[in-house]
C-alpha cells in the first residue's frame, strides 16, 4: 500500500474530513434543513391552530389477547403533535365512536375536523352504515369528518404515521398483559407529548408549540390518563369547562350508547 493509498486514512484518524466530504455534509444538512422548514411551512398552512385538524389512526397491536387482536387508536393534533391514544380489543366502529368520546375530552382544546382513512372503522362495507353513523355523531358535536382515498397523497398522513405509538411488545418476555400494553402506552405518550423534540416543530416538543399559542402557558403538562390539576391544568378553565357541559348534552341526545354496549 503507497503512502498516497493511506492518506485519507491518515486524514480521518487525525479529525481532518476532506473538503469533499465537508461540502457533501454539508448540503445534506441544507437539504433536511430545507425540507423540515418545507414541512413546517405546509403544517402552519393546513392546520394553523390547535384542533384545526386531527388525524385519528387504527392499528393492530400486533398480538393476541384472550383470543382478540386488540388495536390501539391514536389522535394527533396536526398542529401541535399533541396525541391522545387508547387500546381497545378490537377495531370496530363501537371502538371509534368510544375513542373519540375520550380524546374529545381529553385535548385541550375543541376540535374542528377529523380526519381518516376511507376504510373500517371509520368508513362501513358495503350494506352498513358506519360511516354515516360515525360522521353523523361527530357532526352532532360540531365536528366535521373528511376521509382520505389515497394515504400515500396525504403528506400529514404520512407524518403523523412516524410519530404512533408501535413496536410495544419489543423486550418483553412471553405474551404481555393487558396491564403491560397501557403502562407501555401512558410511558410512550408522556414523552413524546412532554419530551419529544420534533424536527418540524422547530425542535419543540407537542406541548412547547402548544404553549406558543394564546391561552395555554398554564399547562406545565399534558398526558390524556390523569386527571386535571386545578393549579396548572387549562382544563380547568371557563371555557374548558362550556366545552365539557357541550359534550355532555350532546352525549345525552346522541346514539353513542348504542354503539358501546
Amino acid at each position: 500500500m503507497t503512502a498516497d493509498s493511506r492518506l485519507p486514512e491518515r486524514q480521518f484518524a487525525d479529525g481532518q474530513i476532506p473538503i469533499a466530504v465537508q461540502s457533501l455534509c454539508s448540503e445534506l444538512s441544507r437539504s433536511g434543513q430545507l425540507y423540515v422548514r418545507q414541512i413546517s411551512a405546509f403544517i402552519d398552512e393546513i392546520a394553523p391552530g390547535p384542533g384545526s385538524l386531527v388525524y385519528v389512526h387504527a392499528n393492530s397491536l400486533g398480538v393476541q389477547l384472550d383470543g382478540l387482536e386488540p388495536a390501539v387508536f391514536s389522535a394527533i393534533d396536526a398542529c401541535t403533535n399533541l396525541q391522545v391514544a387508547q387500546i381497545y380489543l378490537a377495531s370496530t366502529a363501537a371502538g371509534a365512536l368510544s375513542f373519540v368520546d375520550f380524546f374529545v375530552r381529553r385535548f385541550p382544546f375543541s376540535i374542528q375536523q377529523i380526519r381518516t382513512l376511507r376504510h373500517s372503522p371509520f368508513y362501513g362495507v358495503a350494506g352498513r352504515n358506519d360511516r354515516h353513523d360515525f360522521s353523523a355523531i361527530l357532526a352532532q358535536r360540531g365536528i366535521l369528518h373528511t376521509l382520505i382515498a389515497d394515504k400515500s397523497r396525504d403528506a400529514l398522513y404520512s407524518i403523523t404515521s412516524r410519530l404512533l405509538f408501535s413496536k410495544m411488545t419489543e423486550g418483553m418476555n412471553g405474551p404481555a398483559s393487558e396491564r403491560e400494553h397501557y403502562r407501555a402506552l401512558t410511558q410512550f405518550l408522556l414523552y413524546h407529548n412532554n419530551y419529544h423534540s420534533i424536527p418540524w416543530l422547530d425542535g419543540n416538543t407537542p406541548l412547547q408549540k402548544l404553549k406558543s399559542f394564546d391561552g395555554y402557558a398554564p399547562l406545565h403538562s399534558f398526558c390524556p390518563f390523569e386527571e386535571a390539576d386545578p393549579r396548572t391544568d387549562f382544563r380547568t378553565s371557563e371555557k374548558w369547562k362550556a366545552k365539557e357541559s357541550k359534550c355532555q348534552a350532546i352525549d345525552n341526545n346522541s346514539r353513542i350508547s348504542e354503539f358501546i354496549r
